[in-house]
């Protein structure tokens, strides 16, 4: 087979010129039917077995096993509880911030509970944040109970 390029030749069934490298074209075939052309293999990928390793499948990636500990399911709203939680346990002296606060830190606990419950997991984080709201709603309203009595002593004078 001639090179193109530089004119050297090369010997049948070689791939690349000996002499400059350049991809050397196969001469054509006939083939039975016209509509029948092979496959022409693509250089970037080798068919064959590097350096002894074995070749890996294309059609998907392998599945990586997961390390260290498992998912929990709601993880992210046993956060907010415990935050929202925490929040309304140090205002609750500004009980018109510290209720709502309280009130959707007890609902999103028992989700997060719930949830974690569903797969026997345990979630501290909701324990802590529905823990928080219940001291936080007692406090708030205890609060909002003297501030209201407060009110009506004053009344009565």
């Amino acid at each position: 087979m001639i090179c193109k390029n530089c004119g050297l030749n090369n010997p049948d069934g070689k791939n690349f010129c000996s002499g400059c490298g350049t991809p050397l074209e196969a001469a054509p075939t006939a083939y039975a039917s016209p509509e029948y052309q092979p496959a022409q293999p693509t250089y970037a990928q080798s068919t064959q077995p590097m350096y002894g390793q074995p070749v890996q499948p294309t059609y998907g990636q392998p599945v990586q096993p997961t390390y260290g500990q498992p998912v929990l399911p709601g993880k992210g709203l046993g956060i907010a509880s415990m935050v929202l939680g925490i929040l309304s346990l140090v205002l609750f002296c500004f009980w018109y911030i510290a209720l709502p606060c309280a009130i959707i830190s007890a609902v999103l606990g028992g989700v997060a509970i719930a949830k974690a419950r569903a797969v026997d997991m345990k979630n501290g984080m909701a324990v802590a944040g529905l823990v928080c709201s219940v001291v936080a709603l007692g406090l708030s309203i205890l609060g909002a109970l003297g501030l209201v009595s407060l009110f009506d002593s004053f009344a009565m004078l």
